[in-house]
């Protein structure tokens, strides 16, 4: 039997998935959010959380969390989710990571927001400047910029498959 194809939209592998490679692997958003945190350690350069491409929010992720022992923090919350179907390997998505969701699954995609992100900001793994800002996204309005990172913001983890 040939399994057939995922598509943008379908649920697997414990989100929805919104990005697909050509070898069939890709990524999946979480089913909901996790709630509104700080991005954490505000004033203080994270050394390596500075990747912003789709990939690099896994890594992003892994140094916050090595970099910054404030907690509960975005990033701590993303490694340590787990989905009810048993995925344990969340994080949280890069500044493109989040744009892609957003075009795909969001408010910016051809079907509208089909999995009920909320009209606010939502925080990246990717660092803005060297010690005040982070990038996130709206999925208001698809604006992304630099914000400092004590605001509270949206937590929605994606996971690769």
């Amino acid at each position: 039997e040939v399994e057939p194809q995922l598509q943008i939209g379908d649920i697997a592998h414990g989100g929805i998935v919104f990005q697909i490679n050509e070898d069939g692997t890709g990524l999946v958003a979480a089913m909901e959010d996790l709630g509104l945190f700080q991005w954490g350690c505000d004033g203080t350069e994270i050394d390596g959380a500075d990747g912003t491409a789709i990939g690099t929010g896994y890594q992003n992720t892994l140094d916050i969390v090595a970099g910054c022992s404030d907690t509960p923090i975005a990033a701590s919350l993303a490694l340590a989710y787990e989905s009810e179907e048993g995925y344990s390997d969340w994080y949280l998505p890069s500044r493109f990571e989040l744009v892609e969701m957003y075009n795909t699954i969001g408010n910016g995609g051809p079907e509208g927001n089909i999995v009920g992100f909320e009209n606010h900001y939502y925080w990246s793994s990717s660092e803005y400047t060297l010690n005040v800002y982070a990038w996130y996204f709206s999925f208001l309005n698809g604006a992304t910029q630099g914000k400092p990172k004590n605001g509270m913001y949206g937590v929605r983890v994606i996971r690769a498959f």
